[in-house]
């Protein structure tokens, strides 16, 4: 009696231990973990959670599913190694992710909603302007101002990455963490708004009303090579394309002033190119501006820094700590 005793207190001293250093593993691993990481993973286990409660209405929810265990292992993995061989990846992984999200949501969009809820936007639209903007901008239309319209709304596809790189290499990592934070933030946040208010967009929804080919040069034939082969049917409502650019010109302010106003007019015209090219409604471009400021604001907030260059990471150049750029 007394051996089987001392055997139970044996047995269930040993298992306290393996549940002890089963919680300090699972502590050391979630330690390892950023706020870019916990904002991926609270995503992905968002869309995930809500594909299976949807899945009669996703297409391929299981390979979707799939994905995002995959990828939830990756992030985990790579904050692991973030201190070795993984540090430039486990930093940078965030900016891919953005364009993959974006494409899933062309199987997502309708996960709650069959349907689409252009008719409010164009009502605001119409009440606001008198006119259909994208319409209205067809007088506009000829050769050059197609072909730079066309060509700012491309630039949008090297603005995010190259400013984090810019970030990357002239400023310390807190910087670079607070821009990718509030990426994170304005993009995951547009990205379920698209599921909650699927929007297809003035391409789509007015269509039998243009009037004019917005036709070009090489700029247009690129973009619309891009658009014939990754268009999302659904990822109008707020645009990210706006949301973006916003955050980079709100990070390139706080970092880097003169940039910043460099920066303005580009910016600006790719909020008129979203809507001169008919991917989106003036509406849009608003949400898209009220996203980023959000994002950065969530950015600051979580990455506790926004007080300027000095907080977001500090120069590593001399000519930077005596007030250059």
């Amino acid at each position: 009696m007394v051996e089987m005793e001392c055997d139970a207190r044996a047995s269930s001293k040993a298992c306290l231990l393996n549940r002890s250093r089963w919680a300090d593993m699972l502590r050391r691993i979630l330690s390892r973990l950023n706020t870019a990481d916990w904002l991926t993973l609270l995503y992905l286990a968002f869309i995930s959670v809500l594909v299976i409660i949807t899945r009669d209405n996703v297409p391929r929810w299981n390979v979707i599913l799939s994905l995002h265990c995959g990828l939830s292992a990756m992030v985990i993995a790579l904050a692991q190694g973030r201190e070795g061989r993984a540090r430039l990846l486990s930093h940078w992984y965030p900016v891919a992710l953005f364009g993959l999200f974006f494409e899933e949501i062309g199987y997502l969009v309708h996960a709650i909603h069959p349907g689409w809820f252009d008719d409010w936007l164009i009502r605001i639209d119409y009440a606001l302007f008198g006119v259909h903007p994208t319409l209205w901008l067809e007088q506009l239309s000829n050769y050059w101002l197609n072909e730079y319209m066309q060509l700012v709304y491309t630039t949008y596809l090297l603005l995010i990455p190259g400013w984090a790189a810019y970030l990357w290499w002239r400023f310390r990592e807190r910087a670079f963490e607070t821009f990718i934070v509030s990426m994170c933030a304005a993009y995951y946040l547009s990205y379920l708004g698209f599921i909650l208010f699927p929007i297809e967009g003035p391409y789509h929804k007015l269509r039998d009303l243009q009037q004019v080919e917005l036709a070009g040069g090489p700029f247009t034939a690129l973009i619309n090579l891009i658009e014939k082969h990754a268009r999302v049917h659904g990822g109008a409502f707020p645009s990210t394309h706006v949301a973006g650019s916003v955050v980079v010109l709100i990070s390139a302010y706080r970092c880097a002033p003169r940039l910043g106003y460099a920066l303005t007019p580009l910016v600006l015209s790719i909020c008129v190119a979203t809507v001169y090219g008919r991917y989106h409604y003036a509406v849009d471009v608003v949400a898209g501006w009220m996203m980023g400021v959000v994002g950065c604001y969530l950015g600051a907030k979580l990455c506790g820094s926004n007080k300027g260059p000095e907080k977001a990471g500090a120069p590593l150049t001399s000519s930077q700590e005596s007030g250059g750029e």
